[in-house]
């Protein structure tokens, strides 16, 4: 039986001459370059229609990723145990609803406390003179029009998802050039592979130790899970917080403190008019939800806790507890 990591093995090879074809295409009128792209990326694969046609990916045999901007190198990845060698038991993951504005954030500066910053945080952050100690971006579409965000914390390193890294590259390549970065998949949306079937994607885990959380909800694009093993891949659960528990926890974390996960469509700083509106209220029931569920069982008894310190957050309390051995 194959394991997740021999089926991973092959995402290189899988894509190399579609994402030929594909920037060949880019050059075709807009009507005929979206048809060409279909038939490029057909079906199981059409998560890799939103690679830009002048960037490059190519997934090194030591897992590192080459980042290639119209033929020219951009930056290389490392691998995310290299990006963090040491994150210590206790970690804040900062989102960016207004309740991050009551954390006593003199007494973090004070403590030192390791500071996961998503999306928009470092805007956040920066006024009040704390700057984290990763990044974590999992959305395309922030990546397309948020650089100026990540460029408030000059040279902090980033973990960040392909294709939010391939949108990055295309419009602001600078904030991967000046920090070390390491690239992220989402589980059965893997660089170049097909979405498996729930039945194959099962076999696969199970060859592999199962280092997935596979609730029994149908959802080829696995939105709803939990991830042991954050380098294999994350599972989205509709919010870039939750990519970066999996991350925390999978780094060591023990002890981990979320602040400003408010799910309430605002956010703590002042926005631009042209800024993506939020999605979180419609995705809450069917994904936000169910995803923070399946982490409170995956937890269960691993002495890891998970506190929410957002006083409005409407995620029930019953699921952020501290779990003992």
């Amino acid at each position: 039986m194959h394991s997740l990591e021999t089926w991973l093995g092959q995402r290189q090879e899988a894509g190399v001459w579609r994402n030929h074809l594909s920037r060949r295409a880019a050059c075709l009128p807009p009507l005929l370059r979206k048809l060409a792209k279909r038939m490029i990326w057909p079906g199981g694969l059409s998560h890799m229609r939103y690679l830009p046609a002048d960037i490059a990916l190519v997934v090194g045999p030591e897992k590192q990723w080459t980042v290639s901007k119209n033929g020219r190198v951009l930056a290389e990845s490392r691998q995310l145990v290299e990006l963090v060698p040491s994150i210590g038991e206790t970690v804040g993951i900062v989102a960016t609803g207004p309740s991050a504005l009551e954390y006593p954030w003199e007494k973090a500066r004070d403590e030192g406390q390791f500071l996961i910053a998503v999306n928009g945080a470092p805007t956040l952050l920066a006024p009040l003179g704390v700057q984290p100690d990763l990044l974590v971006v999992t959305d395309r579409e922030f990546a397309q029009t948020g650089a100026h965000h990540l460029d408030r914390a000059p040279g902090v390193p980033l973990a960040i998802e392909f294709l939010a890294a391939a949108a990055l590259a295309a419009s602001s390549p600078h904030v991967l050039m000046e920090r070390p970065f390491a690239i992220l998949e989402r589980i059965n949306l893997w660089y170049g592979l097909r979405v498996l079937d729930s039945a194959s994607l099962q076999r696969l885990n199970l060859a592999s130790g199962s280092p997935l959380v596979l609730p029994a909800l149908r959802d080829p694009k696995c939105r709803v899970g939990w991830s042991r093993r954050p380098e294999i891949g994350v599972f989205s659960g509709r919010t870039v917080v939750f990519g970066a528990l999996q991350i925390a926890v999978g780094l060591g974390a023990r002890r981990i403190k979320i602040i400003g996960m408010d799910l309430g469509g605002g956010r703590a700083y002042a926005e631009e008019s042209t800024v993506r509106p939020t999605q979180l209220n419609e995705h809450y029931e069917t994904y936000i939800l169910p995803a923070f569920q399946t982490m409170a069982e995956a937890l269960q008894g691993t002495g890891v806790s998970v506190e929410n310190l957002s006083g409005v957050c409407p995620l029930p309390a019953d699921l952020f507890h501290v779990r003992s051995i």
